[in-house]
């Protein structure tokens, strides 16, 4: 969380407040603090914390540090007490950023080679680390953070020691620092051999041996060293040249730098937060994976700017504040003094919202502050098997697995930010949420309904095979995917906003519908990329007009141009046709190569679509017909009438054209089904 220019600096409370939501996401194994201030600084004065296990690893570090800082060397004591193996020991050093840098990796080999007697985990003159073994609240109670009111301009916070380390020493706990920067790091690097090497080849010499270092590591060397703006550096990190669908701002790298620092770029599940002080201003950094694997909200109220794994952890601390997802790929950046600089995705006003005035509450009422998910639920199960028919939950805050188990002709009423799980396994029940909703919501329902006033995030109706789910809002990552249905039991799942990448991922049944009703009269595509991968049932329905190339899984389009020059250099096709296919926005799909290739050439590049993923899909753009307006009137008018929304938009919607999307095999079977009823 990150404080805006003229608001109160944060208290080390709220930030505990925050990360202890997430509680169950922890371990006892690791948990941390990064805290930035810009004020109060003295030119050229660094504070490096250290952990050491021992007198004589101490004596090392101080030895070390007094040789490159030329004896100044001012000793802070120790921070933390007890009988912990590691003790964090500070010190005040006066010394250039190029002596200091050099002192910290010699003495982090040496220690680590010696048996891992310790590690210099932070050195900076704007930032300082909280570390150590524990929850949260452990390790604030360690340095005692809430006792003497810590306060700063940002803090990060993290539960759980990184996942491919032991996990037994505070060394391997989250923050990781290098310099001004400091992150905290969800997921887990693939690209974690060639970052390495690309950090030993400039001089790196010791490493933890968590991927999470290695991308702080590199995020220093990128600006401190290879004089990258903060934007650009991220860029590096994310790697979206590798989709060769890049925005303007993301091109703006340029292909040379590119080139230059792919050991930089990371691959494999991750989302990042990380924060860096220029001396000027204070920046908070967020990073999203391109497939978005690993959740990432972001948010923003009058007095600051928060990013989180979870919704709930951001209204821990605000009731008011606008959160919205950072998208596939996204790169979210803001600061102290320039407030949002990039907003990790687009239309964020439009196709985000927030439950500002829910009605009354109804039914039995249960209060969720201070509870388990497990006391609510066995609650809610108590009062439905007494007889009650409809039971709400207020304070509702990240809470998991609500919904489970609701009777059919029982309704369960929630306020505020459902967590994830919600209603898997529905059989026949009805769920309403005066909020949004976490991820994974409907998971295996068979039945009933849920009902969601604000947005839901990733994996929504994964697996629906009966009932209905409508979102208000928006809706993130892999909405629909394995959708089915059984016999008359069709599911649907109708979103008022938009969805991002993977809608309808491997669907093989039921309606999933994409309405962006807040943007009816404006010219945007209401989807992301690859919609409907490996589909092999049910139909897709979006409002207006989705490219081709953002259905299904084509090949790189590098990969399709290098095939389309060497048919061109064998003379099978033409200059003019190979320019054509060139300058096509977006991938070029199999449509196109049909469209302007024939014969052999034909024959050849389509075996490049051949895949697991690839799906003969019939897509038409078009408004509904006869057959469509019997499936989905009944869904859409139930979907109108939960929200109150107006009929002549209601009207609208059922003018508009639509992009429709099924397989190719069922499209020509219902039409053959649609010839026999005509004749």
């Amino acid at each position: 969380m990150l404080r805006k220019a003229g608001a109160p600096r944060i208290r080390a409370e709220e930030a505990l407040c925050s990360i202890e939501c997430v509680r169950y996401r922890g371990s006892k194994y690791g948990a941390g603090f990064a805290a930035y201030n810009i004020e109060g600084v003295c030119e050229g004065l660094f504070k490096v914390k250290a952990f050491v296990r021992g007198e004589d690893a101490l004596l090392h570090v101080k030895k070390i540090l007094s040789e490159y800082a030329g004896g100044d060397l001012f000793e802070l004591g120790f921070e933390t007490q007890g009988e912990t193996q590691f003790l964090s020991w500070a010190a005040s050093v006066q010394a250039s950023v190029d002596s200091l840098r050099r002192a910290v990796d010699k003495t982090n080999y040496d220690l680590l080679n010696s048996g891992i007697k310790g590690r210099i985990y932070s050195w900076g003159r704007y930032v300082e680390v909280f570390k150590g073994v524990g929850y949260p609240a452990d390790v604030a109670r360690l340095y005692g953070l809430v006792e003497r009111d810590a306060q700063a301009d940002m803090w990060i916070a993290h539960t759980r020691q990184p996942t491919n380390s032991p996990g037994i020493y505070p060394i391997w706990s989250h923050p990781f620092s290098s310099y001004e920067w400091a992150i905290a790091h969800n997921g887990d690097i693939s690209s974690f051999g060639a970052n390495m090497e690309f950090m030993r080849y400039r001089g790196v010499s010791s490493f933890v041996g968590t991927d999470s270092e290695l991308i702080v590591y590199i995020l220093d060397y990128l600006t401190s060293i290879a004089g990258l703006p903060v934007e650009k550096a991220a860029l590096a990190l994310v790697n979206p040249f590798e989709n060769t669908l890049v925005s303007a701002e993301h091109s703006a790298l340029g292909l040379g730098k590119y080139i230059e620092f792919r050991g930089a770029w990371l691959d494999g599940p991750f989302s990042v937060v990380a924060g860096y002080c220029d001396g000027e201003d204070v920046y908070m950094l967020a990073l999203a994976d391109r497939s978005k694997f690993r959740p990432l909200v972001v948010g923003e109220d009058g007095a600051r700017i928060y990013v989180a794994s979870e919704e709930a952890e951001i209204r821990a601390l605000s009731e008011d504040a606008d959160v919205w997802p950072v998208k596939p790929g996204g790169v979210f950046l803001a600061s102290m003094k320039r407030g949002i600089i990039l907003r990790g995705r687009e239309h964020v006003q439009v196709f985000y919202r927030k439950v500002r005035t829910p009605p009354p509450s109804r039914g039995l009422v249960i209060d969720a502050s201070g509870m388990s998910y497990s006391q609510i639920n066995r609650l809610v199960r108590e009062y439905f098997q007494s007889g009650a028919r409809e039971v709400t939950v207020k304070n509702v805050n990240g809470h998991r697995y609500l919904g489970i188990n609701v009777p059919p002709g029982c309704r369960l009423n929630i306020y505020g930010t459902a967590g994830n799980c919600l209603a898997n396994f529905n059989k026949g029940g009805e769920i309403i949420v005066y909020g949004s909703a976490q991820d994974d919501v409907g998971d295996a329902m068979y039945g009933g309904r849920v009902v969601i006033h604000g947005d839901a995030r990733d994996v929504i109706a994964q697996a629906l095979q009966g009932g209905e789910i409508f979102v208000r809002g928006s809706v993130g990552n892999r909405a629909g995917i394995q959708m089915r249905e059984f016999r008359d039991s069709t599911p649907f799942l109708i979103i008022g906003g938009r969805a991002d990448d993977y809608l309808g991922e491997y669907m093989a049944g039921g309606v999933a519908m994409v309405l962006g009703i807040d943007a009816i009269d404006l010219d945007e595509c209401l989807v992301g990329r690859y919609v409907a991968t490996g589909m092999v049932g049910g139909r897709i329905y979006v409002r207006g007009r989705v490219e081709r190339w953002r259905i299904g899984l084509p090949p790189p389009k590098l990969d399709v141009l290098r095939y389309l020059k060497g048919l061109y250099l064998e003379g099978l096709i033409d200059y003019y046709t190979l320019n054509k296919l060139e300058s096509t926005k977006g991938e070029i799909t199999l449509d196109d190569i049909r469209a302007n290739l024939s014969g052999e050439p034909l024959r050849r590049v389509s075996k490049l679509f051949t895949s697991k993923y690839h799906k003969d899909l019939k897509v038409e753009e078009r408004q509904l017909g006869d057959w469509d307006l019997k499936l989905v009137t009944g869904p859409l008018w139930r979907f109108f009438t939960e929200f109150g929304l107006d009929q002549r938009l209601y009207q609208r919607i059922l003018e508009s054209e639509f992009t429709i999307i099924e397989t190719a095999q069922a499209a020509a079977k219902r039409e053959q089904h649609v010839e026999a009823e005509e004749g």
